[in-house]
Formats: structure tokens, C-alpha cells, sequence
């Protein structure tokens, strides 16, 4: 993709595309760009004033001509990515608002963020409470089961939580993760400005009731009758996309996974109902974060399965050395001691095994 928009550190915004770029009162900015080709990148100034700049990267550029077209280009290729976008204007709406939102709760955020360790990748990392990470994912477009079960363990392998979002029914009825809706076919610009964005689905009540004869439903786990014992109960509750952002990040929403029969559902909830209810059955059912590594000490803390064993001694006799090719015959005759057939010969030329002249000399 072409890049006009350029930021030099001592003159500011230049754009190619105007004879002057744009800085009239400069007469020869151009030829004097030209002409730092053999200063290094960092100290000619000049960098991408347009996606990167937006994004806060500093990214190094260059200029040159073909065929009388100035060009700009990026010194790192993968910057030349960020120019390039498969995303719909809907998926980009959803970000910017996500990173507006969290900002303006005064977390930090940051679009197509990655890790640390540069891993995992998020389309809005948002660094909550406690400086929590939160990776909040749109997926808009389908991918299967095993691929987002993948994406999610990988996010929770280094430490960041992702939240599912979509506006999609069928990808939001689907069970691998806790995934949000909201309504589909919103504009762009409802998406990233509108006044309301509501969750349609993902967040929700969450109690206990006894499984007793004031309880209209059959026994979950039974499926018929009643057992006495508490259930746990969920249902819809409404919540604004901001909201959710928001409490996200805050901690005050967090996310559950409430097994119900065989099958384990996962939804979010406020942090309070999830608290009751992790008491009342006295385990977390909160993420799995990541495993702490235990540091290589080089050394194991079991019983060695090996122990020193005693030397045995073994005795040998007479050693010859017959490596000499004039040890060896192509014609195979029988061995002077054994009678075998052999292709040595002795010292004496007189066909014999090694080992019987060895044998021998040991008597």
C-alpha cells in the first residue's frame, strides 16, 4: 500500500503527494530527503505519519523515485501491515469503541496489541484493575470450535483473559467460551458513536435454589423429581456494551463456567453472584489461569534410581596388533590351529585367526 503521509522529527508532517509536501514556506524538502540516503534511518528523522503515528508506533521510513514517483516505504516490513486491514468497518467500529470506552474509565488500552513476549495477539488488550490483562476479541466472521478453544487456551497460557464477543446467533450459541452478543447489522457508525450499544446475550443472573417441592422445575440433575440439594440458577440480565467493557476491566464482571448436568455453561456475572456462589459449593469456577513453571534447578528432588555398582576387573590376555595390510590375504585357507577358513595370516604368512594366535600365545 502506498504511504504519503510522512512525520520528520525536526519538521513535522510532510505529504508527498503535494509538490511542496505541503510545507511551502521549505523550498527543496524533497531533494533534501533525497539526499540523506547515506545517514542512517534514525538520524534522517523521517517516520510513517499515518496508521503508524495514529497507532503510536515509530516506525523509520525512507523515500525514493520511480519513473519520477516519489515513494515512501517502511524500514521494518511487518509496519507495512498495519496499512493493510481485512477487517470489516463494523469489526474496526467494535475496537475503536472498546478502546475508547476503557480508556475513558482509565484503564489502559491499546488496538491489535500483543503480550510481552509477543504471543498472543488481541484486538483490544485492556489492562483492568490490578493491572489485570484483558484480551477482548471480535469475532464477526466464523471459525470453528477447536480454533477458538485454541485462541482462548493461548490467551490464558500468558496470562490474559479473552472475551468473546460477536454478533453473530450462531457463533453466540455455540458453548466453547463465555461469549457476549449484541444485535446485528448495526451500522458502522452505531457501532463506534451510538448513544446505546446493548449486550443481547452472555451476561447474566446468577443464584442458588433448592431443589424442593416449592421449585417448579425438575431436579437437574435427576431430571425428575426433586433432591433436596441447591441448584445453581441463571437467566438473561441486560447490560449496556460500555457497561460491560467497563465492569470487565474493574473486575466487577467476571466470568463463570456453572456445569449443569454433564454439560458446563459459560456465561458472565457480577462478581458478588459468582463470590455466593463459589461459597455455597466450595470450588472455584472461575478461568484457569496459567500454570506456574517450576524453574529448572538442573537437578531432580526424587531418590536416584541408580546406583553406583562395583567395578569388575576383566583380565585380558595377549594382544595383537594386525592392522597392516600384510595380514590379510584374499585367498581364504584353513586357520593353522582351528583348521577354520580364514583370510589372516600370521606374522610367519601362515594363515591363522587372530584370536587362536592370541589364544595361543596366552598358554
Amino acid at each position: 500500500m502506498v504511504n504519503y503521509l510522512l512525520w520528520h522529527t525536526e519538521l513535522g508532517e510532510l505529504d508527498i503527494r503535494k509538490p511542496d509536501l505541503g510545507r511551502p514556506e521549505l523550498p527543496g524538502v524533497w531533494e533534501r530527503l533525497l539526499q540523506d540516503r547515506s545517514s542512517p534511518l534514525s538520524r534522517r528523522g523521517l517516520q510513517c505519519g499515518g496508521v503508524c503515528r495514529d497507532q503510536g508506533h515509530v516506525e523509520w521510513m525512507y523515500v525514493y523515485e520511480r519513473q519520477g514517483q516519489r515513494i515512501a516505504a517502511h524500514e521494518a516490513k511487518t509496519a507495512e501491515r498495519r496499512h493493510i486491514s481485512n477487517e470489516s468497518p463494523e469489526h474496526q467500529a467494535y475496537k475503536e469503541r472498546t478502546v475508547r470506552v476503557a480508556t475513558e474509565a482509565g484503564h489502559r488500552a491499546e488496538a491489535e496489541a500483543r503480550t510481552k513476549d509477543g504471543k498472543v495477539r488481541s484486538d483490544v488488550l485492556v489492562y483492568g484493575a490490578n493491572d489485570m490483562p484483558t484480551g477482548f476479541e471480535i469475532q464477526r466472521s466464523f471459525e470453528p470450535e477447536n480454533a477458538i478453544r485454541r485462541r482462548n487456551k493461548a490467551s490464558a497460557d500468558h496470562g490474559v483473559l479473552a472475551a468473546w464477543h460477536t454478533d453473530d446467533s450462531q457463533m453466540f450459541s455455540r458453548n466453547e467460551v463465555a461469549w457476549t452478543r449484541t444485535d446485528n447489522n448495526l451500522p458502522p457508525k452505531a457501532i463506534r458513536d451510538g448513544a446505546h450499544l446493548q449486550v443481547r446475550g452472555g451476561y447474566r443472573y446468577l443464584h442458588m435454589e433448592k431443589c424442593d417441592e416449592r421449585r417448579a422445575r425438575p431436579c437437574l440433575t435427576k431430571k425428575t423429581g426433586k433432591c433436596g440439594k441447591w441448584h445453581p440458577v441463571s437467566s438473561v440480565r441486560q447490560i449496556s456494551y460500555d457497561d460491560f467493557v467497563r465492569g470487565v476491566a474493574a473486575g466487577e464482571v467476571v466470568q463463570a463456567g456453572v456445569k449443569e448436568f454433564r454439560t458446563t455453561f459459560h456465561f458472565w456475572t457480577t462478581a458478588l453472584e459468582l463470590d455466593r456462589y463459589e461459597d455455597t459449593i466450595g470450588r472455584s469456577v472461575r478461568p484457569v489461569g496459567p500454570k506456574p513453571r517450576k524453574p529448572a534447578t538442573g537437578s531432580s528432588d526424587r531418590d536416584p534410581t541408580c546406583r553406583a555398582r562395583p567395578r569388575i576387573e576383566i583380565s585380558r590376555g595377549p594382544h595383537l596388533n594386525w592392522r597392516d595390510s600384510s595380514h590379510w590375504s584374499s585367498i581364504d585357507a584353513p586357520c593353522r590351529y582351528c583348521r577354520g577358513l580364514t583370510h589372516l595370516r600370521d606374522d610367519t604368512g601362515r594363515p591363522s585367526h587372530k584370536t587362536c594366535a592370541e589364544a595361543q600365545l596366552g598358554t
